[in-house]
């Protein structure tokens, strides 16, 4: 679907000063943007309004040996969260000699599903289990929390989705934005209210007489930045300092499995950046959950030796190649029924009965980018329909879905993405009416209108090695702090040709006015060749970065949008 772009008026010579007036970062604030402080841009995890009860909880179980379980969601963000914690509780024992009686629990996504499910809390009772934490979870899930109550477990909620029917009104709950919350960053991922909860936990072991080491909670960080990259976070704010020292860490981890995923990668230590996050290390931790079982990127995570982190990192690979197999057959199925019943839908609600439920997410957010409108894709799963929304031209998923009255069996998430599951065909069916009436009511008969947000005009050959790098100081990039996007126009095509086994991907040459010719990649775009040939006049937004091939750093011009020139 055509883009509408909005390009930035060209207010100044330098490219940093311009991108920071188009994020609207104030001249008072740009020397704290370009450099995050520490000490300036976090907050005290004590201000969490239940934190304190939430320490206290678990030393008191941590002190009487009783029984903990740690509860996750099976993503990249569940998982990296249960490890965090799980780590600074073993070394909190270590340090104060407890023994420590702690299990890890991260659910099945087709037996157990989404959040905390009430044969779960029951296995918990009959084990005798004493304290439950959820982790990236849990904070729609009131009555099976306060099922683990009545029955004697107590329960801390470390979690940032939306608030469900029922809240867990006996728990003690660590959470961006639930009632009375004085937390100033609502923004924190599900392992970013971890890390919160476990700084404050390594505090009070300082004041416990715990040798810890100042700054010693920064090496969680690695993990930090994994999660709020791959939650889609935006990264401002209190999020931006976490992400920008999260990185530091993460280039030097000493974690055996983060090092051998990016070996396993391709991805050199020291060059991880957001996009490495985005496209490298996220997709091999939700490959697990995805097509196996969580467990797998939480071992790979843990692990403590070399050979353990090998193996675990291998099995990671293995299962991301096989999702990206499972996904091409799939996703070439959803196109074609998503096309069928675009001219009716300004949201696409699309089903079938084959399908891996652990794919439906990754195919609803290829839909949007495609069609540039909100997807819900659900498979059928043990006769229930059970799916994943991402949305578009700011639809709110979560407003949507309670828009639609009582269609579902399950439904959570957030603004941009969602889970969902619908018993029959027919309830699907009217949940597909209702959201397009709810999205006709947001975007009127135009439907959703997609635009291109970008920087400036600036020739490809202006790109040179010593300007990218002066750009880097605006990064990290992400939700909130978008990569730069700059526009070319009127260049005309010299050649060509599509890349990849499948040719799945674009290459084009294109020369300027001034005759300078400069190559630009298309990835995934490699079904538009036929749109261009050979002297075709084209306008291209790209992202410039730099590509490392074989010790060579060169200029590489990624095509983020490409329209034939009017």
């Amino acid at each position: 679907m055509p883009r509408e772009w909005i390009i930035a008026p060209r207010n100044h010579d330098d490219l940093v000063t311009q991108l920071l007036v188009n994020r609207g970062i104030p001249p008072e604030e740009r020397e704290y943007f370009l450099s995050p402080d520490w000490e300036k841009g976090t907050y005290s995890p004590f201000l969490f309004a239940q934190m304190q009860q939430a320490v206290d909880a678990m030393f008191f179980a941590m002190e009487h040996g009783d029984a903990i379980v740690i509860h996750g969601d099976y993503d990249a963000d569940g998982v990296s969260g249960v490890a965090l914690l799980f780590g600074a509780l073993k070394d909190i024992a270590e340090q104060m000699k407890y023994v420590l009686n702690v299990e890890v629990f991260l659910p099945d996504r087709e037996r157990d599903g989404y959040g905390v499910a009430m044969h779960t809390v029951d296995r918990f009772i009959a084990e005798e289990k004493k304290l439950l934490v959820t982790i990236d979870c849990g904070i729609a899930y009131g009555l099976e929390l306060d099922h683990a109550h009545d029955a004697g477990i107590v329960t801390i909620v470390c979690d940032h989705h939306q608030l469900g029917e029922h809240f867990p009104n006996h728990a003690i709950v660590l959470h961006p934005s639930s009632p009375g919350e004085t937390y100033p960053n609502r923004s924190l991922c599900g392992t970013g209210v971890a890390f919160k909860f476990a700084s404050a936990l390594i505090c009070e072991a300082r004041k416990r007489g715990a040798d810890f080491v100042n700054g010693y909670e920064k090496w969680m960080l690695d993990l930090v930045a994994i999660a709020t990259v791959t939650d889609v976070m935006p990264l401002t704010g209190e999020n931006r300092v976490l992400e920008h020292f999260g990185l530091k860490v993460l280039n030097k981890t000493r974690r055996p499995g983060i090092r051998a995923i990016l070996a396993a990668s391709g991805t050199e230590l020291g060059g991880v950046d957001t996009q490495a996050i985005g496209f490298r290390i996220g997709p091999r931790l939700n490959a697990a959950g995805r097509l196996s079982r969580a467990r797998l990127a939480f071992d790979a995570i843990a692990a403590t030796s070399i050979g353990e982190a090998e193996a675990a990192a291998t099995i990671l690979e293995r299962l991301n190649r096989e999702r990206q197999n499972i996904f091409r057959a799939s996703y070439k199925q959803a196109e074609g029924i998503a096309r069928n019943m675009l001219s009716a839908n300004q949201v696409l609600v699309v089903t079938s009965d084959d399908w891996l439920p652990g794919i439906v997410g990754l195919i609803a957010g290829k839909l949007v980018g495609d069609f540039g409108c909100p997807a819900f894709v659900l498979t059928r799963v043990d006769g229930r329909y059970v799916g994943s929304g991402r949305t578009a031209g700011g639809l709110h998923l979560v407003e949507a879905m309670d828009a639609c009255g009582d269609v579902f069996l399950k439904k959570g998430g957030h603004p941009q993405a969602c889970g969902l599951t619908i018993q029959t065909l027919d309830q699907v069916d009217l949940f597909r009416k209702r959201v397009n009436e709810f999205a006709k009511g947001i975007f009127g008969d135009v439907g959703v209108v997609q635009t291109l947000m970008i920087d400036a005009v600036v020739a490809p050959s202006a790109m040179t090695l010593d300007l990218l790098e002066s750009l880097e100081a605006c990064a990290p990039f992400g939700e909130g702090n978008r990569s730069p996007v700059f526009a070319v126009r009127g260049e005309t095509v010299m050649t060509v040709e599509t890349m990849g086994t499948t040719a799945s991907h674009l290459r084009l040459t294109v020369l300027d006015e001034e005759g300078v010719a400069r190559k630009f990649v298309g990835f995934g775009l490699g079904n538009r060749a036929k749109e261009f040939s050979v002297g075709t006049r084209v306008d291209i937004a790209y992202e410039p970065g730099i590509n490392v091939w074989n010790g060579r750093r060169e200029v590489q011009c990624k095509i983020v949008d490409i329209q034939k020139h009017i």
